[in-house]
């Protein structure tokens, strides 16, 4: 399974990585409803409508919530109920409108001539799920929800402190004030909008009811969550498409085995598998002439992410160096005893591409060459410079290391996720290659909701308490918000600042102005520029190193009809289009 965070996606963060793409604990669930199916349209049923489509996921989702998210797991059910906001990324990469009549632009007004007044125009007769009318008050509300520092958004909320005013002249109008620039102002109503009748005091966001059962805009509705086992979604009658969705229900199912996600398939039980465990070519002669796994371009980039500060001291920020990795000649070992081309080519069996910065792809993307690459030479004498001799079991010791006591095992806890087997696969080689330059590499794979959890819920990377943690991350055409997030000095988590992304605990000015610049530039190739700037400096002072680039993969039933697999969108995006062949 990827992980997928945006941060924020995230990523994507895709943050969001991380590289922005989770687990959770089974937590109580709210009963169903009560309400039955809305049974399909009469346009529906014409157009192959009707029945019900079972949709694998390995984890549990804590929250429908995707601004709550801490994994991208969130997304995968949240796209189908809570996710449709004024516009989307479609599968082009482009904006489009979805809730709003057009997207604001300098061309059509809707973006004033100084960049700092943004005017969406809602269409006509727009309903939520309970039927209530969609207004400008609620793109308002949003703004109230997303900008307010105790919600305790974890994504998806960059740029919203810059909107000074909202004001509200009709129902269907919000014109939006920003105190600077922010070339991300599409990006902001993509995921969602908020129903001020449905929810709560912004305040109190994390306590809604809302989060597991939203009143929506989206395609359908949450009738029933049985916790740990699935999450069952009828058809919305107020959905803004005429006629859709075509189908009556989706079902999520959560299955965390995968041989028993390939039964499932294999058995007709279900009909969309996210991220399964074999490649292609195995999946698709095992499950021939029932299901086929489609690959699709993928924003998740594998990184091992260094811990620079000193953990397990109580102390969350920056101040003191991790005792074996603040040397970043002991950073650049590691990267240089990585052999990435046969990681790619012979364990992943090709199924992954080439990654060398946090950029790898989208209109952003940086061709940045590796500045070490796979060399046990180079590895050895960083680490024999470092002061980490070679101790009699093959593992090295420190003998006058930069900050480690001298006699100091060099030896890491390599910190991962649960149930994917090409993450395995690559820990596994990756112990194997550091063995062999006397560095001891201990895999320790969590649930997604200890790895990648809170500050507050003492988060191993939020507290600075790892060494290693490797993961995929990716964000989406709008990289800032993630990128802002995990890489500004500002964003490093502490107990003041619980909600940063800065993990790595990395503190370098030139990225924190490189950040800034593209935060505020509406120039493409000035903002592109700053980003490589960036990269350039995550290769040069290697608070992480990339590995590869996934490619994305889903399992689709061979009867199943209408969609269409996005790079920039989740297993449900499009749901709305599905149906039976």
């Amino acid at each position: 399974m990827k992980l997928k965070f945006l941060t924020l996606f995230v990523v994507l963060g895709l943050v969001l990585s991380a590289c922005g793409g989770g687990k959770a604990p089974a937590t109580e669930a709210p009963q169903s409803t009560g309400e039955a199916t809305v049974p399909a349209t009469e346009a529906a049923i014409s157009a192959g409508g009707g029945g019900t489509v079972t949709l694998i996921i390995p984890e549990e989702p804590t929250t429908l919530n995707y601004f709550m998210a801490d994994a991208a797991i969130v997304r995968q059910a949240a796209e189908a109920t809570a996710m449709t906001g004024l516009a989307t990324i479609n599968e082009n990469g482009e904006y489009v409108a979805t809730l709003a009549q057009e997207l604001p632009t300098l061309d059509n007004s809707g973006l004033s001539a100084d960049y700092l007044t943004v005017t969406w125009k809602l269409r006509e007769g727009l309903k939520w799920s309970d039927g209530e009318a969609i207004t400008s008050d609620d793109i308002k509300f949003t703004v109230e929800v997303l900008s307010n520092p105790d919600a305790g958004a974890l994504s998806g909320t960059s740029g919203f402190d810059l909107i000074t005013s909202v004001d509200t002249p009709d129902d269907l109008t919000a014109v939006l004030t920003y105190s600077e620039p922010y070339p991300g102002y599409l990006d902001q109503f993509a995921y969602g909008l908020f129903p001020r009748h449905a929810t709560g005091e912004p305040a109190d966001m994390t306590n809604w009811e809302w989060n597991r059962n939203p009143v929506g805009a989206g395609p359908f509705i949450v009738s029933n969550w049985a916790s740990g086992e699935s999450i069952t979604m009828t058809r919305n009658p107020n959905y803004y498409e005429e006629g859709k969705p075509y189908l009556d229900s989706i079902v999520f199912a959560i299955v965390p085995e995968p041989a028993a996600q390939t039964a499932m398939m294999l058995n007709g039980e279900a009909q969309f598998q996210l991220w399964p465990g074999e490649f292609k070519a195995d999946y698709d002669e095992l499950l021939k002439g029932k299901a086929t796994q489609h690959l699709i371009p993928g924003i998740w980039n594998m990184a091992i992410d260094f811990n620079l500060s000193a953990p397990f001291d109580g102390d969350a920020t920056a101040a003191t160096p991790h005792p074996i990795l603040g040397d970043i000649r002991v950073r650049q070992a590691i990267a240089s005893a990585i052999d990435y081309q046969t990681l790619q080519q012979d364990v992943l069996k090709g199924s992954v591409g080439d990654s060398t910065n946090p950029f790898a792809y989208g209109w952003y993307q940086c061709d940045l060459p590796r500045a070490l690459g796979f060399d046990v030479e180079k590895a050895n004498q960083l680490l024999d410079e470092a002061g980490w001799v070679m101790g009699d079991d093959g593992i090295r010791v420190a003998k006058d290391a930069m900050y480690a006591e001298d006699g100091t095992r060099l030896s890491l806890e390599l910190q991962g996720y649960t149930a994917f087997d090409p993450l395995q696969l690559t820990e596994e080689f990756i112990v194997e290659n550091l063995k062999a330059v006397g560095v001891e590499a201990r895999i320790q794979n969590y649930d997604f909701s200890i790895i990648f959890g809170t500050f507050e819920d003492n988060s191993p990377r939020a507290v600075g308490d790892y060494d290693m943690l490797i993961f995929d991350r990716g964000f989406t055409t709008e990289p800032q918000g993630y990128n802002f997030d995990a890489y500004h000095s500002s964003r490093i988590p502490t107990a003041e600042n619980p909600t940063g992304g800065n993990y790595f605990r990395w503190v370098n000015a030139d990225v924190d102005a490189a950040l800034e610049l593209a935060g505020s530039s509406f120039d493409q190739q000035t903002r592109k520029d700053a980003y490589c700037e960036i990269g350039q400096a995550v290769i040069d002072d290697m608070p992480q190193v990339y590995m590869y680039l996934f490619q994305d993969n889903y399992g689709v039933a061979d009867n199943l009809d209408g969609y269409i697999l996005s790079t920039w969108g989740s297993m449900s995006w499009g749901a709305q289009n599905w149906k039976y062949k």
